[in-house]
Parts: structure tokens; sequence; C-alpha cells
């Protein structure tokens, strides 16, 4: 310790000695650095510090390092102690951060004393920040070039290959590295392709798409020019795709839509075996579309709206979806909501206990939701549903307990709901007469029936189905003649087919003879149809435009049938050919000539 104070003498002493120039000169050198310099002796104590330091950290000679800078001192007392330097740790101080390094001062082999140095580091850090942040976008573009399933090639403005990703390298069965470097008119002149997307691209610097011969393969190839924020080329990125297998897969596609096309015609065929057993006539595309969300959701136990025209068939909809549904085994209770008075309706619906009012029965009596425990509940004109009962039947379709009238006792049913109404429930929301929440609560599954007229396609076998029907009930044997026929396909069947099935009743039942003629039909019925046929050219408010245009075609065919002897004379006067002939006769059930 005598000797380091001997030798802090000797050099205080030198320093009183220099010229006061010589001191002026090492201060104003120290004082022209960028960076903050500390000395300090073998004590910690501070014998130079230039104006940076004093600035930035307010050092001052002849202070002790660990009064500002307890950190720093820390760290230098250690490089005194053991002589080893330690740099490039950051210091932290209210100034900001600095980047430190302290390193040992010697005097004839003795350690007297550290000199820090400290750089700011708020640029450093930005500059390592800005290098993590490329670095890791490096990392995702490296990663996306990578797991592209299209192959990439990335080439200069000159077309040189400069990188290839692994999807590439497994079109071309060549490794990157054999093509980085080398000019796209090479691998052209080398076979390797037989055009280049990127060439071209670099050459008109616009976009280029081409489709590549690679051996059996076949490659779509786009070329996209990159330009620099001067508006020069500096890269061409070439995507490349194999459509061989995509052809493939193409020609797979197509013959899976050919088994899909047989497996529906078959699933067609059993459908319709299934809707004859169950006395469901449908031949009309959107008949069928109506049969098939039918048996659909028959398979669930989601609320089902019915709607449609008075007679269309609603309640024939109910029972196909109940007898296909696993409650088909259960009751399906049906109630007419707009043929039981309102002061009724909620005790037929929810039941009522004995004395609940003047005229209940002893014992009370079940609503029909209890009779449709575990099965189906049709309510049909649901429009004409009362606002306290739909009250009672919004709560029941969310919680699915009942109380009846006078009673307390609260049971749990489950029933579906199926409802059916010909009136526009939207409306009725819209003017305060029908419960929205009701509404959307019934409205889960929509089914819309079409109008007899809009199903052209289904007239005929139904007229056929119930003349048959009926005259079996009455023991008899009945069939249409060509007239009749003709006729009832012509009307317009306002009451659908509730109407058509009364008509087929009174005819088979009114008629004399074994057939059916025009003079058996009803009054309206026959003169329905001649004003049809002498104003065929007039579009009826009431059909849409593809029932009036069927309309017109099939009276078209009827009379080229009555003047023509054969097909092929009706093809002839009509300018189409006898396939299609063929083809129209069959679509309209009309019995063609030789």
């Amino acid at each position: 310790m005598s000797k380091k104070n001997d030798i802090l003498n000797k050099i205080n002493g030198l320093i009183k000695r220099a010229p006061r120039h010589w001191q002026v000169f090492s201060q104003a050198l120290v004082n022209a650095s960028g960076n903050c310099l500390i000395a300090i002796d073998p004590h910690g104590v501070i014998f130079l510090s230039n104006r940076m330091a004093s600035q930035k950290l307010g050092t001052t000679a002849k202070t002790r390092l660990s009064d500002t800078m307890p950190e720093l001192a820390e760290i230098a007392a250690q490089t005194v102690a053991d002589g080893i330097s330690r740099t490039d740790f950051m210091i932290r101080v209210d100034s900001g951060s600095y980047l430190a390094g302290v390193n040992p001062i010697r005097i004839e082999e003795e350690l007297f004393g550290a000199v820090c140095t400290l750089n700011e580091a708020t640029a450093f850090e930005k500059v390592v920040k800005q290098m993590h942040f490329f670095k890791n976008m490096t990392r995702e573009l490296d990663a996306i070039i990578n797991s592209s399933s299209d192959g990439l090639f990335v080439c200069d403005e000159k077309a040189n290959v400069i990188r290839v990703n692994p999807a590439s390298e497994r079109i071309h069965q060549t490794k990157e590295r054999e093509l980085i470097g080398k000019n796209m008119k090479d691998l052209i002149e080398q076979g390797f392709i037989d055009c280049s997307a990127a060439l071209q691209a670099s050459q008109t610097q616009k976009t280029v798409t081409l489709l590549q011969n690679k051996g059996s393969h076949k490659l779509i190839s786009t070329g996209t020019p990159v330009f620099n924020d001067d508006g020069e080329l500096i890269r061409v990125v070439v995507s490349e795709r194999d459509i061989t297998r995509i052809d493939k897969l193409q020609r797979e596609l197509e013959k899976q839509a050919s088994i899909k096309d047989r497996l529906q015609h078959q699933l067609f065929e059993m459908q319709q075996a299934k809707l004859k057993s169950n006395q469901i006539i449908a031949r009309s595309p959107s008949m069928l579309k109506v049969v098939e969300r039918a048996q659909k959701v028959s398979g669930v136990d989601s609320s089902v709206l019915i709607t449609g025209e008075s007679g269309v068939g609603k309640g024939v909809i109910v029972k196909l979806i109940h007898n296909n549904s696993n409650r088909a085994e259960k009751p399906l209770i049906r109630i007419n909501c707009g043929a039981i008075p309102e002061t009724l309706i909620e005790s037929e619906l929810f039941g009522y206990e004995s004395g609940a009012f003047t005229g209940a029965q002893a014992g009370g009596k079940p609503g029909s939701l209890e009779l449709a425990d575990q099965g189906s509940i049709f309510l049909d004109e649901i429009a004409e549903l009362p606002l306290s009962a739909q009250v009672k039947l919004l709560r029941f379709l969310e919680n699915g307990r009942v109380t009846r009238l006078g009673g307390t006792k609260v049971r749990t049913i489950d029933a579906r709901i199926l409802a059916a109404t010909h009136r526009d429930l939207k409306k009725m929301v819209a003017n305060g007469t029908f419960r929205h929440d009701l509404y959307y609560r019934l409205n889960v599954i929509p089914i819309a029936i079409p109008a007899l007229k809009d199903r052209v396609e289904c007239i005929t076998p139904l007229l056929r189905f119930y003349v048959d029907h009926f005259a079996q009930m009455i023991g008899t044997r009945k069939r249409l003649s060509r007239s009749a026929l003709d006729t009832l396909l012509a009307y317009t069947y306002p009451g659908n087919v509730r109407e058509l099935m009364n008509i087929c009743e009174r005819i088979v039942v009114m008629s004399e003879t074994q057939v059916i003629d025009l003079a058996d039909l009803p009054g309206d019925v026959a003169r329905s149809s001649t004003l049809a046929a002498s104003a065929v050219t007039v579009w009826p408010e009431e059909r849409s435009l593809e029932a009036t245009l069927e309309y017109v075609e099939r009276r078209v065919l009827l009379q080229a049938f009555k003047k023509y002897k054969n097909q092929t004379e009706i093809s002839a006067a009509l300018g189409v050919s006898q396939p299609t002939i063929a083809r129209r006769l069959k679509k309209y059930n009309i019995k063609s000539p030789v």
C-alpha cells in the first residue's frame, strides 16, 4: 500500500511540475472524446473526468466515483483489484443508459487505478433493435418461401437465379446449389426448361404467365417483376405450380360426380317408391324439394313451420315428418287453432283442473300438449291463435313445461311442435297481431309448399290416383277420357289439392259410365277450360311465368297431337327434332301418336 502511495505522490508531483500548456493540452485532449472518460486512483477517487462525463454523469475530480455512480464504482474496484478489463456492460443512470468498459492503469507493473469509458447506448439500442427486427423479418420470409406448396424462383434483374425454394427443388428434381447463379437463357439452352417467365418478365418488366412442359408434367409459371423506390427493376419472383396433378384430381372429381349422380338417381327412385307408399305424389321439382326437406327434418326435434295456400297438403307433409321421425310410435295430436273458440283454446292446449271454470268436467282434462308427450303436436292455422295463448305457447317452447288452467302443478312435456298456416306471419308480426318471438321460435325450419297451379307435373298423377282411390271405395273401375283429362289439366285449381280431391270424388260418384267424359265434369271446371283455351296467349296473373310457359307448350302439343299422325310430322310442323317432341310428350303425360 505504501508503494502505491509513493506512486500516487509521484504522479501528482509530475502533474504539478508539468508545464501549464501541457496540462491544458491534456485536458483538451480528453475533452475532445465523444465518450465519457473517468480515471480513478486505487482508492476510487476521480483524478480525471472529461467534459462529457461531467455534463452527462455529473462527475468531478477529487470526488469518489461511488458517490456519483456506485454501480460503476463497484465494477471499477474489481478491475483495480485483479487487473482484468471489463467491457461491454450496461450502466443505467438518470441521464440514460450507457455501454461501459473499465480498463486497468499500470505504472511500473503496479495497478494504479482504472479508466472508465462510457458511451450512450440509445443509438446502439436502436441499431440492435433494428437488427433484431430485420433478423426476425428475414426468418419469417424464409419460412414463407420454404413452406410454400408452389415452387418459387427468385432471380436478379438479369434473370440470374439467386434463390430456389424446396417446392421447386421437388418439381424439377434439382438441388438449389446446382441452379444458383445460372441465367435463365442458359437453363433453356441446356433443356432444363422450354421457356422462362423470369426471362420474359425481366425483358418486358411486366408480369408474365406461361405454360411450361417439364418432361411428362405441365407447369403454370408466373414471373412478377419487383422494383425499387426509383422504379428500377431489382428482382423477378417466379411462382410455378404443377398442374398435372390438378388435371388428375379434376378427372377423379368428374368420376366421383358421375358416381354421385347415379347414387342420387337411385335415391330419387327409392324416394318415389316411399312416397307412393305414403300416398304422397310429387313430380314437379318444387314439390320434390319440399318432400326432401320434410324427410331431412324428420330426424331432428326442431320446430317446423309449414306455409302454403289452403288445400296444398300441409297436413300430409306433417304426417310425413312425424311418420319418419323417432316419434312415429307415439301420438300425433292435431289441433285446429281457427276452429276452436278463443275462450276454449287455452284449455284445449294446456288442459284444465276440476272446477277451473263453469262447465269444466270433474277430474279435469289433459290438454293437447300433454296428450302429445313423447310425440308430436300439429298446430294447424297457427295464425289464428289468440295473443294470450301465444304467450303460454312461447313459454312452453322455452322450457317444455305446462300448467293446467286452475291448477298449480307444473308438468314437463316432450312434444315436438309442427305448425302450419296459409297466412303471411311476417305481415302479422309487423302489424302486431302475432308475437315476433313466437314466430322465430316456430320458424326454426320453414317449409313452403307451392300451389298446385305451380306444380303442373303433379296434376295428372294426382287425378289418376284419386280417381282410382274413390272408384275402389265404391267398388267400381273408372278412368278419364282424353278430353276430360285435358280439361282438368287446363283448370287452375284455386282450392289446390283439396279441390282436386273433391272434383275426383264427385265425378267418380256421379258418372254413369266407366269412362269419365267431358260432360261428367263440373260446369265451372269445363267453362274455365274453355276460356283458357280461347285465351291461350293471355298471361293469367295467378300463374308464374314458368307455369304459364308450360301451360302454353302443353296446349300447343295437344293441338298438334290432334292434327298430325305421328311425332315426325309434329316435329316438322313445330320446327324441332323428333326426340325433343318425344321428351315433351313424356313430360306432360300426353300419349303420343305412333
